[in-house]
């Protein structure tokens, strides 16, 4: 069985494939063409604007991540100083910032207001 002899059945009409052929030309011409890669404007607009936010949410994970490790270096800056003044004496400890945290009922408060909501 050969593949150009076989006849095409549209609406009840049947058709040879040598009337086909003719527009077998024309699309040897549509298939030689390079396909575009995005061929209208609302693919270029949804590619341009999906690109544009991952940047931004890139840029603000950043951000934060810099804004985090910053607070980190300030707390263990205090915790040290902290250490330091209690190696030193209780009295020293208490007059740093972490000592005065320590010894402040509003903390301690807030402390158990924490692990009430929670």
């Amino acid at each position: 069985m050969e593949i150009n002899k076989l006849t095409n059945h549209v609406n009840g009409q049947i058709k040879s494939t040598d009337a086909s052929e003719s527009s077998k030309g024309a699309s040897k011409v549509t298939r030689t063409e390079k396909p575009a890669e995005f061929t209208d404007k609302v693919s270029l607009e949804n590619y341009s604007a999906k690109k544009s936010e991952q940047l931004f949410a890139k840029i603000e994970l950043e951000k934060l991540n810099q804004s985090s490790f910053g607070k980190l270096k300030d707390y263990k800056a205090k915790l040290q100083a902290y250490e330091a003044a209690k190696n030193e004496s209780p009295e020293a400890a208490k007059n740093t910032e972490i000592g005065k945290m320590l010894n402040d009922p509003e903390v301690w408060s807030k402390i158990a207001q924490n692990i009430v909501d929670k």
